[in-house]
């Protein structure tokens, strides 16, 4: 049962997290010398400690696995306030409360749990998603990595791309078409290992992300590594999209807060031709409608949220509107920040550049934009 908490608990908890991330995650990253791409494992081990003293680890993780077991919605109030750092869009808290799991794990047995699961709740530790393919076009019904059965195994070919936090995944999940003799394929998940002999291609984005490119030829996978029943990872997959475009969209209210505190700091003290740029009634409007839009979608994301957690048949179409208008909404706010500063936004002593490129990928990342118009569409019968 995921922890529901009043609003007067949640409240404590947004502060406090806003008060760790000021005190642990922003002090680490500003010790840095020089331009700030990562943190050392070590510091963010350290990290990790601190949270865990505190019950801020693993926080959708069940407690029996050794979570918080927040709800979607509690986890995106932590979120929007964890992601308010230099590397807060794909590293909030800089992983210092661990990773998230997908909650479809639920579906694995004991012997997957205690050999998968819990170590990776121990040691902070995600499960990476080989779900996309490069010709699929964000349609889960259109991948053609399948797997054939023999015997107690299944036999997988096929590609997977754009798959993130594969070295700071303790495991893997793969979404594969399996069939059995003249049967239709039915999508299926299945287990990866840290050490199974598959081929593995980096790629590094716009030099902030690097996702990785998975190939299989007649690889050889037991039976008993599969989660939940044949036929059953479409629904599952599809689930957990819908969980990670709202955690995703909680991300991007929190750099989009600290994007509109810069942009108003420097209007405020920058003087152009006699007087400061936020007397201007062009930058007005920009930081004006940024805080407007900035509101409009933390509303969407909270509504997503719920309904998710009540289990709400528009849940899921919920879900991809507010990723969509959370990711266009910072991507405008980011860029007006950066309009205002000028040159001195791309300097890198301010995060803004960064974010920058970051939300570029996001904006494609757990569905394009064009998918979702579709998908809205379709959901309203045009």
């Amino acid at each position: 049962m995921k922890e529901v908490l009043m609003d007067r608990e949640l409240s404590i908890l947004k502060d406090y997290v806003k008060s760790f991330v000021k005190e642990n995650v922003i002090t680490a990253e500003q010790s840095q010398m020089g331009y700030l791409k990562e943190l050392s494992e070590i510091e963010v081990a350290s990290i990790q400690e601190k949270a865990k003293e505190t019950g801020l680890h693993a926080l959708g993780a069940k407690k029996e696995w050794g979570g918080a077991d927040l709800s979607l919605y509690a986890r995106t109030v932590v979120y929007e306030e964890a992601a308010q750092h230099r590397l807060g869009l794909y590293h909030p808290a800089v992983d210092g409360f661990g990773a998230e799991l997908p909650s479809f794990l639920e579906k694995c047995s004991p012997r997957q749990i205690e050999k998968y699961v819990k170590p990776a709740v121990c040691e902070g530790k995600g499960c990476f998603i080989a779900l996309w393919e490069e010709q699929e076009d964000n349609q889960i019904e259109k991948i053609t990595c399948h797997a054939v059965r023999s015997g107690d195994d299944w036999i997988i070919n096929g590609h997977k791309s754009y798959i993130q936090k594969i070295d700071q995944s303790g495991f893997g999940v793969i979404l594969v078409n399996c069939q059995e003799g003249n049967e239709t394929q039915k999508p299926t998940i299945f287990i990866l290992e840290p050490d199974d002999l598959f081929a593995k291609k980096d790629t590094m984005l716009i030099d902030v992300q690097k996702t990785c490119t998975l190939t299989f030829k007649d690889f050889k996978i037991k039976d008993k590594r599969r989660i939940g029943k044949v036929g059953e990872g479409a629904s599952l997959m599809k689930k957990w999209l819908a969980e990670s475009q709202i955690l995703l969209s909680a991300r991007c209210l929190g750099i989009s807060i600290k994007a509109l505190n810069y942009a108003q700091e420097y209007a405020q003290m920058r003087i152009t031709r006699g007087k400061t740029l936020s007397e201007f009634p062009s930058i007005r409007t920009m930081i004006a409608n940024g805080f407007m839009n900035l509101k409009a979608a933390r509303l969407m994301v909270h509504d997503a949220a719920n309904k998710i957690d009540n289990g709400e048949n528009d849940g899921i179409i919920a879900s991809q509107m507010a990723k969509l208008f959370a990711t266009e909404t910072a991507a405008k706010i980011i860029d007006d920040c950066l309009q205002i500063h000028g040159g001195a936004g791309f300097a890198g002593d301010l995060p803004i550049e960064r974010w920058y490129k970051e939300i570029r990928l996001a904006r494609l990342d757990l569905l394009k934009k064009e998918t979702i118009i579709e998908n809205i569409a379709r959901s309203i019968k045009l």
